[in-house]
């Protein structure tokens, strides 16, 4: 590790799995805990398209990782666009000479769910999806040479990825848990059992020879401080106050339009609540014309069918990240959904959801529709920042709207409460101080063993 000032304090740090993105939680999470970070300290390797996925406002040494050169491996390789596969310091507007024809979003999805589904449930998944360390790629590596790795894992390819690049490097690894997918990572299938087996192993041992684990919230570094008897640092999503409080609502009072907005993706364990929220409304909607719900969000296609959009339920196409504390702020409620199926709680029980803290520090109130095991709806009922409904149930959400709607007092005590508590705990000039302190630590620590 160098020993200059800059380098002790900004340890090299080699990012693999999810690219800094302004779209998926996990890419906002990391773009704003590393912001700040000089960029000739940061390199970021990924199998997700750079070309669609990627930010380079944090980080500008991307390598597009890839199979023998091709973005997917056999057979997905067949029906997929190829993608140029190597160093990339450049966004996809500015790097055209280095482009082949790049995959379309959504575009081959119900292609690629059918295949990855055959894949699953016979078992040969895990042999064929294993990226491999090709020479170009261990030459990018080590002349990067970084102090310390650092890795949201999401996939047992990624588990064995990391473990990979270690070897290589011989370098500490910082490990950082969004969600408990560990949980789900193994699917039903002929090979269930073996897999089952393999990839706990394989993940404790990638478990025990990190040098720092990290995970989204205290519930979860708790629940995993249990299961693997090591510590787990939580560190989620912090907010740039400076960025938000301008906009931060300072009045509660009855508007001609009651707006409810969720903002966001729709994966697994929201759904069903969305579209409990939507028929909700719609509903409500006969004797109160002035209620509205919008839904901004990419992953319109997932309720296709689902939701029956109209004047009072409707899709709003998703603006930049700059623009969301304004949106939140003009909306009347936000609402944090989480579904109330035993998957759905099992994969979230433990999570802190990236919105959690953004919705918190624009000052509107927050309806929380989720399950009561979950941490995001104890954390609601103990500290008191958002209205909870813990059951699934018509009645009770609609009582819940009724009532905010109403009581603009409600409204204004929810949400100051909120906006105090992001203010406190959520300042990111803090929480980046303190997650830049623990892998420069754990990055010497190496050095000196």
């Amino acid at each position: 590790m160098d020993t200059n000032n800059s380098s002790t304090k900004y340890p090299k740090t080699l990012i693999l799995g999810n690219p800094f993105n302004n779209k998926s939680g996990g890419g906002i999470t990391m773009s704003n805990l590393f912001n700040g970070w000089p960029k000739d300290r940061l390199a970021l390797a990924t199998n997700a398209n750079v070309y669609f996925e990627a930010d380079f406002s944090i980080c500008e040494n991307y390598y597009q990782l890839g199979f023998n050169g091709k973005l997917h491996p056999f057979p997905l390789n067949i029906v997929l666009p190829g993608v140029y596969c190597g160093p990339i310091n450049k966004p996809l507007s500015n790097n055209s000479d280095n482009q082949t024809p790049a995959q379309v979003p959504g575009r081959y999805k119900k292609i690629y769910r059918v295949i990855m589904y055959i894949l699953d449930f016979m078992g040969v998944f895990n042999f064929l999806y294993r990226i491999k360390i090709t020479p170009e790629f261990k030459k990018w590596l080590t002349e990067f040479n970084p102090d310390i790795i650092y890795s949201q894992l999401a996939s047992r390819s990624s588990i064995r990825f990391v473990s990979d690049v270690a070897d290589v490097l011989n370098k500490p690894v910082a490990l950082h848990f969004m969600d408990d997918w560990i949980t789900f990572i193994n699917r039903p299938g002929l090979l269930y059992l073996y897999w089952k087996k393999k990839i706990d192993n394989e993940f404790k041992g990638l478990v025990e020879r990190s040098s720092v684990l990290m995970s989204i919230g205290d519930a979860m570094s708790e629940e995993y401080n249990k299961r693997y008897k090591r510590e787990f640092i939580p560190f989620h999503n912090p907010i740039d106050i400076g960025n938000w409080i301008p906009f931060s609502r300072t009045d509660w009072s009855n508007r001609e339009r009651f707006t409810i907005l969720y903002a966001g993706r729709i994966g697994l364990g929201m759904k069903d609540s969305i579209i409990d929220t939507a028929r909700v409304v719609h509903n409500l909607s006969s004797e109160n014309g002035n209620l509205i719900f919008e839904i901004q969000t990419p992953d319109i296609m997932e309720l296709d069918g689902k939701v029956s959009f109209n004047g009072n339920v409707k899709w709003v196409k998703p603006t930049s990240y700059a623009e969301l504390p304004k949106k939140f702020s003009t909306a009347d409620l936000l609402i944090l959904p989480i579904d109330f199926d035993d998957i759905s709680i099992r994969f979230l029980k433990y999570s802190f959801q990236t919105k959690i803290s953004e919705y918190m520090i624009s000052g509107t109130p927050v309806l929380v529709y989720s399950p009561k095991e979950t941490a995001t709806a104890k954390y609601a009922l103990k500290a008191g920042w958002a209205y909870v409904v813990t059951e699934r149930n018509d009645l009770a959400l609609a009582n819940a709207i009724l009532e905010l709607k109403s009581n603009s007092e409600l409204r204004k005590s929810l949400g100051q409460k909120a906006k105090q508590l992001a203010v406190s705990n959520e300042d990111a000039v803090l929480v980046r101080e303190k997650f830049r302190e623990t892998l420069s630590v754990n990055a010497s620590n190496h050095y000196k063993s």
